[in-house]
């Protein structure tokens, strides 16, 4: 699938105040091994994915980042049709010292109607070294393959982009990044 934007992404959009937030709830619930595979159903993979994540539902938290993937749905045009249902719960995510998550896409057979995917960026860039999030773009229409995304990784910073699109974080060579994933659904691709 092909669309006119790969991402759209907002620079310190967020208050330090609410990524301190974030990162106060996301610590204070019981933190997993990251799996791979299906929300609930996934399995623990180390040569896929090595992080620590806690799952975090919060009107306080989910309002603001909704209303985020919202305007960002219009603005990139990709005009999807999404379930924008506060019922939602979030990721919040812990890459320590040489943790990582390899190449994937967000949807897939078993969970296909994921439209789009956010991430905020939660640590000072400061905090850590390593952990980029970079885009493969293979068959995506004359773009240049691969793209390291430096754009939003001030804090409070996000990007939102078609859950379809490859995608990974490097590995965290020093500190820690802290980060909130969202995954917005909507009716099945057709």
């Amino acid at each position: 699938m092909f669309v006119k934007n790969f991402y759209y992404y907002y620079t310190k959009l967020f208050s330090d105040q609410f990524c301190d937030y974030v990162i106060r709830k996301g610590k204070e619930l019981v933190e997993q091994d990251g799996k791979v595979g299906s929300s609930g159903k996934g399995k623990k993979d180390n040569k896929i994915r090595d992080s620590k994540i806690t799952w975090i539902k919060d009107r306080d938290i989910l309002e603001p980042v909704l209303q985020t993937i919202e305007a960002a749905n219009r603005k990139a045009e990709w005009d999807f049709h999404l379930d924008l249902n506060l019922g939602i719960t979030a990721q919040f995510t812990k890459y320590g010292l040489n943790q990582f998550y390899h190449w994937h896409r967000d949807c897939d057979i078993s969970n296909r109607n994921r439209k789009l995917s956010f991430i905020l960026n939660l640590s000072e860039p400061s905090d850590y070294q390593g952990g980029h999030l970079e885009f493969d773009f293979k068959n995506q229409g004359g773009k240049g393959r691969f793209e390291k995304m430096t754009v939003a990784r001030e804090r409070g910073s996000c990007i939102i982009f078609p859950s379809f699109m490859f995608h990974r974080v490097k590995p965290v060579k020093k500190g820690t990044r802290y980060s909130l994933v969202v995954w917005v659904t909507g009716p099945n691709w057709r």
